[in-house]
């Protein structure tokens, strides 16, 4: 019996999606042509494969025991060609696609599309505002290279280097009543109107609720889904934001801002950039996560960036 790979890749997407149509979406092919796939796995399997219900296409009992070991093959397929192909940055015009959060990209990109279009000029890089929830499948599926951030997690379902440790600071307008003394007490913090920042793509949501256990629940005066336009609200208004310190320091490039400690102690953050493992050894992957890590991990945790990917496998 000789099979077509596409098929598989079908015959997967299908078992993901519970749906035809989205299956087709996520593939870029047409519904018809999904169907048509399906129909030629129903014969080469003598089996429904999927029975239509009001929940969506349920997999038959022959489809479900399918399911492992063609994933398994397929992952071994890609491995063993990606292993054939060697990647040139010089030529290749591959689309990488990263998830990144959107101070990720103000303080980090820069540079690192600086020193990608000198080493790859061809290469191009799209980057993604994936949910959290929904980046463990975008990376196992190959939607999304490489994830960055503070993603604890995702640790239990990737490859991942440490790139750095950060902390959260509090930012405000250079001139504010309530941050003129260098410090702010737990008192002030809470009586404090803040910009509130909350992305699905980040796990900057959260810290609302670590605030709140901690004894200081921010009272929100602006609820924003990202950073992009929270600093120069700041600049103009009494309003503070609670926000990590690196990405304090870049917005205050024209020393408008005051910034000081959190006026409790908070849980560190750790940045790490995530891949999964059935492209570990991708080469177009590992030159580009190498270059991340070469430009935005600690000198100190380097070394163990690099190897980190290797022990938690």
């Amino acid at each position: 019996m000789e099979f077509d790979l596409n098929l598989m890749r079908v015959f997967l997407m299908v078992m993901d999606e519970g749906s035809v149509t989205r299956a087709a979406q996520r593939l870029g092919l047409t519904q018809p042509a999904v169907s048509y796939a399906l129909n030629r796995l129903r014969e080469q399997f003598d089996d429904p494969l999927f029975l239509r219900t009001p929940n969506g296409m349920q997999p038959t009992p022959v489809a479900l025991a399918l399911a492992e070991p063609i994933e398994r093959g397929l992952n071994s397929f890609a491995e063993a060609i990606s292993l054939r192909q060697a990647f040139d940055p010089q030529r290749s015009s591959r689309r990488f696609r990263m998830a990144m959060s959107d101070i990720g990209v103000m303080v980090f990109l820069p540079e690192l599309m600086e020193q990608l279009h000198t080493e790859a000029p061809r290469l191009q890089l799209e980057i993604r505002d994936v949910p959290l929830e929904d980046l463990p499948q975008a990376l196992r599926d190959g939607e999304i290279d490489l994830a960055i951030g503070n993603l604890a997690g995702l640790r239990q379902q990737t490859c991942h280097a440490h790139l750095f440790h950060e902390h959260y600071c509090c930012m405000g307008r250079r001139g504010h009543p309530l941050l003129a003394s260098g410090k702010l007490t737990r008192a002030q913090y809470r009586k404090l109107d803040h910009i509130l920042v909350d992305s699905r793509g980040s796990s900057h949501r959260a810290l609302d609720g670590i605030l709140a256990e901690a004894g200081v629940p921010r009272r929100p005066a602006l609820t924003l889904p990202h950073f992009s336009a929270a600093a120069e609200i700041a600049r103009r208004t009494d309003l503070i934001l609670t926000l990590p310190y690196r990405a304090a320091l870049w917005l205050n490039r024209n020393e408008a801002f005051d910034i000081l400690p959190v006026p409790v102690a908070l849980p560190p953050l750790q940045v790490t950039v995530h891949w999964h493992p059935r492209f570990d050894t991708d080469p177009g992957t590992v030159w580009l996560r190498q270059r991340v890590i070469t430009l935005l991990a600690d000198p100190d945790n380097s070394a163990a960036a690099q190897s980190s990917s290797v022990e938690d496998r």
